[in-house]
């Protein structure tokens, strides 16, 4: 996701638009409902699976994970020579793993009780 520059583009260009046009903004709003909806399942999945309840909303979870993408693809955009792919990447990479790590931890602690 972070990689396509050009849907990324136009994202930001619809994003900048739904902030003047707010007919446009309610199609706009409709469309990313549905895509941090499946980032909340996804989201919702692993928490069952690792068999806690997450820390917020699912949902809200979702919008922070997708502002986080979206920053860093912005970051690419803006100074590539301040945050490459590669270390975009890693990046991405170590908050996901913290929050992994730290559901697992949480888990194993809630046995453990």
């Amino acid at each position: 996701m972070y990689r396509s520059h050009d849907a990324f583009m136009s994202w930001t260009e619809a994003r900048m638009r739904a902030a003047r046009d707010s007919k446009f903004r309610a199609k706009l709003s409709a469309l990313l409902a549905e895509k941090r909806a499946a980032v909340a399942a996804f989201i919702e999945y692993f928490y069952r699976r690792v068999g806690i309840p997450p820390p917020a909303p699912p949902a809200a979870l979702a919008v922070g994970f997708m502002s986080l993408f979206e920053g860093v693809q912005l970051a690419m955009l803006s100074s590539p020579a301040d945050m490459t792919p590669d270390r975009a990447e890693s990046v991405l990479t170590v908050f996901i793993d913290s929050i992994m790590r730290l559901a697992r931890l949480q888990a194993a602690g809630r046995t453990h009780s």
